[in-house]
Order: structure tokens, then sequence, then C-alpha cells
């Protein structure tokens, strides 16, 4: 009997291998072979998957945006009972996958380095990946305040591009007791009388 294959699973599975191999040369330098070559499959098998390596890409974008914002990962920064303790677990996060956040910042910038600003502005991939990066984050700290979030993932953003070319300068647990106090300060009702 021929053997039984979930393509949408095994498409999940060799996007989940491809941000580290895409960082790792580059968007603008990395071939589909070398992908393949990467993933351990033919270039034919992986044309199958991802007609073209700009398809790939969009498709690794959602991929991922879906897995750093899905509902168990909501749930759980939501169980946390303060916003100061759900913006400490996310620097935590940070902190323990910085490889992955790095990765990611690299193969976007790699990516958007190519494409004007009239491109990056309407790609649609983008742009949904980032309105559910914001969608989650809104939900988390519980920020009505699009402005705001936008803010607070430029500072996480800003973080990881600092500790890209400024490394251990720039310490993670500072930076996130920092924003932590700025962020309660402003989210936070003052329980001061005036």
């Amino acid at each position: 009997m021929p053997k039984i294959v979930d393509h949408d699973q095994y498409r999940k599975e060799l996007l989940s291998h491809c941000l580290d191999i895409i960082a790792d040369k580059g968007y603008a330098a990395i071939t589909m072979r070398q992908i393949a070559v990467g993933l351990g499959v033919s270039t034919g098998t992986l044309y199958h998957y991802f007609p073209s390596k700009e398809n790939l890409f969009e498709q690794l974008v959602e991929y991922i945006s879906y897995q750093d914002t899905s509902e168990a990962v909501i749930a759980e920064l939501k169980a946390l009972p303060t916003r100061a303790e759900r913006i400490e677990a996310i620097f935590n996060y940070i902190a323990e996958h910085e490889e992955y956040f790095l990765h990611q910042t690299l193969m976007l910038l790699d990516f958007s380095r190519q494409k004007s600003r009239e491109a990056i502005n309407s790609h649609q991939t983008l742009r949904r990946a980032g309105e559910r990066y914001e969608k989650a984050l809104m939900r988390v700290l519980e920020i009505d305040d699009p402005a705001m979030m936008i803010l607070i993932m430029n500072l996480f953003d800003g973080l990881i591009v600092r500790r890209l070319y400024q490394g251990d300068r720039i310490s993670l647990t500072q930076q996130s007791q920092l924003v932590k106090e700025v962020l309660i300060t402003y989210l936070e009702p003052s329980t001061k009388s005036v």
C-alpha cells in the first residue's frame, strides 16, 4: 500500500526547519536548491510545496507568526496574574529564544532590503503577520491603544537589532526591567493621591 502523506503537516515540518537555513546564508543569497539540501529533500519536493523562494518566504512568515501568537501561547501568558509578570515573561522568552528572534530579524531585513518601500507597504503577508503580533500582544498586555502597541513592538524589534550588532553590551535583563517599569508606569492607574 502506498504511504499516505499529510501534505499540510509535511509542509509545516519543512517550514519549521527553513528559518535557520535561510538566516544562515541570507534570503537574497540562498537558492531553492541550497534550501532543499539544508532540508534534506529534493529540489522537486521543495518546489512541490513552495513554487518560488518568495512563496516559501511568505509561507514561512505566516507559519512563524501563527506559531508565535497561538492561542496556547496567549493563554499561558494571560494566566500570569499581573501585567508586570506578563511583560517579564515576554522578555524571558525573548532571552531564552534570542537566536530564533535574531534569525527572524535577519531574514526579514534581508527580504525587505530587496524590495522597494512601496512593495513592503503593500506586502500583505508582512502586514498580516505584523497585525497578528500586535493583536496578540494587545490581548496579553490588555492594551487598547494600537499606537502604544506599535511602540512596544518597536522596542522589542529595536532591542533585537541592537543586540545583533552590540552583542552583550545591551543587557536583556536590564532592558527588560526598564521597559517593564516604563510600561507599568504608563499603563497602570496611579495609586498616588494628587
